[in-house]
């Protein structure tokens, strides 16, 4: 339990690093009036919307960096070998942590970004995404309850692939590089389909509306 709430903090927090800029840059540009004229600029609008969601990937980064060192560095002050646990949890973890977990980066200001432009205003984005800030707990719950072990299958689902990988990386075990490599593909194939329907939704004029 203790390692799923663990990967739900890290993801958690790459989230919501990316959530008020994503507000920002849709809903709050829409409240402010200034989004007809963003739109008017000599730039394509799938150029800006890519910009955005690249922008709120960035925050993201940053986000989820910060946390995992911090959690590093907290790490060093709690005595965990009188509690009879070994932290595993070095500069080499958080590294590689890091390279697991920001290809959801994309995932996740793609989607923010999507559901902010369905609303009308700062505060009914905010309700919104705090239900999408949510979501990845749903497949982590799951397999929680059920302690389903790593599959090529599993791999294909964001959020829980990103949970395994992160479990068993902190158990010590070797990371399965296919398993990775197909968790980064399926995250950001998902990310860029999800950039692809932002793109798609900007060139319609009702968005002004």
């Amino acid at each position: 339990i203790l390692l799923g709430m663990l990967s739900y903090f890290f993801i958690f927090a790459l989230l919501t690093g990316g959530m008020n800029l994503a507000i920002d840059a849709t809903a709050g540009e829409r409240e402010r009036g200034s989004l007809e004229p963003l739109l008017c600029l000599p730039v394509s609008r799938e150029q800006l919307i890519v910009g955005k969601i690249l922008a709120a990937c960035l925050f993201m980064a940053l986000s989820l960096s910060l946390s995992l060192v911090s959690f590093y560095v907290t790490l060093q002050f709690v005595p965990l070998e009188r509690l009879g646990m070994t932290p595993n949890f070095g500069p080499l973890v958080v590294l590689t942590a890091f390279f697991l977990l920001v290809p959801f980066t994309l995932l996740g200001a793609a989607l923010m970004t999507l559901v902010a432009s369905f609303t009308r205003s700062y505060k009914e984005a905010q309700t919104w995404l705090s239900a999408v800030l949510l979501a990845p707990t749903l497949p982590i719950l799951i397999v929680s309850i059920l302690q389903v072990r790593p599959s090529l299958e599993l791999m294909l689902i964001p959020s829980l692939s990103q949970h395994l990988l992160l479990n068993g990386l902190i158990r010590n075990e070797p990371v399965n590089l296919l398993h990775a490599t197909v968790s980064a593909s399926a995250t950001l194939a998902l990310g860029a389909a999800l950039t692809w329907a932002c793109a798609r939704l900007y060139r319609r004029e009702s968005l002004l509306g």
